[in-house]
């Protein structure tokens, strides 16, 4: 959902697509592949999983919980603020840029986010249209992109129980994740199966309505592409929440992100970032929708 480990997600595909096999993209050298956990969300009137099930059960209802939400976010519109600080190798901050994008929610797609304003300026005539573009080819600024499956989650990770806990004053079951000892990655992405061996974190799962409504990861190790030479990241790390909007959707709400890595071999890229959305547009449907 979403989206680099620097940031997310701004102007290009967003990491919404399929519920169940997303394309997740990064900019820059890292992809945020498990922020799929943070959409995962449930149509009202489903059946909600039961709180005291064993961890992986509750992972695999909540799974199959967002496939039954598409309809409902469909056409939503809303608007996204990130602000990026660029920092130094001593993490001080030489530069802030701050981007208002409008997104659009597709079903069983990449949501549709268009670069507004730049740092309070609205985009020029050629970088609108260089945006257009890149939404049309499916590309984010020479972002890396992995596609996470759903099935990834449940075969190369061990859940367990972590308590309970409230987030926006509701009550959650806490699950938390690591890399399961010996876990074989089959996919095509070998980029996806690097970030999944060395990321671990917890995820909080709402009692009500078995929305995932918060998640947090970091990365364990160093991970590289092409053995450094696409990129190396020395370190991540990830937290975000959704928002329960008044028809029952749930929506990405807040993010926080870091990123420490090296590009090219030479470039480095370390940036920490926020993200909030507001001004949410619910779609009009026909009666019988």
């Amino acid at each position: 959902m979403s989206t680099s480990v620097a940031h997310p997600p701004a102007g290009g595909a967003h990491s919404k697509g399929s519920r169940t096999a997303r394309r997740l993209t990064a900019r820059r050298p890292a992809a945020l592949c498990l922020v799929a956990l943070a959409c995962v969300v449930v149509y009202p009137g489903s059946p909600r999983c039961e709180p005291s099930s064993a961890p992986l059960e509750l992972l695999k209802c909540s799974i199959k919980a967002m496939e039954r939400q598409d309809s409902l976010l469909a056409g939503y519109r809303y608007m996204k603020t990130v602000v990026t600080q660029h920092l130094d190798r001593d993490l001080a901050v030489r530069k802030t840029e701050e981007r208002l994008v409008e997104v659009t929610s597709v079903p069983d797609g990449p949501d549709v986010e268009v670069i507004v304003a730049v740092n309070g300026k609205p985009l020029s005539d050629k970088e609108r249209k260089k945006n257009e573009a890149e939404q049309r080819g499916g590309q984010s600024g020479g972002a890396v992109q992995t596609r996470l499956r759903a099935e990834d989650l449940t075969t190369q990770f061990d859940w367990s129980y972590a308590g309970t806990e409230r987030v926006n004053g509701r009550p959650a079951t806490v699950l938390r994740f690591r890399p399961r000892p010996g876990a074989v990655y089959d996919g095509k992405d070998s980029n996806a199966g690097k970030l999944l061996k060395k990321v671990s974190g917890r995820v909080w799962v709402d009692d009500e309505e078995s929305v995932i409504t918060r998640v947090e990861f970091e990365s364990t190790g160093e991970v590289k592409s092409m053995g450094g030479l696409l990129w190396t990241v020395r370190s991540f790390s990830v937290r975000e929440e959704r928002r329960r909007l008044e028809d029952g959707a749930w929506i990405d709400s807040d993010g926080e992100y870091f990123v420490d890595a090296t590009a090219l071999l030479v470039k480095s890229v370390v940036r920490r970032s926020t993200m909030h959305t507001h001004g949410y547009e619910k779609p009009r449907r026909s009666p019988t929708q």
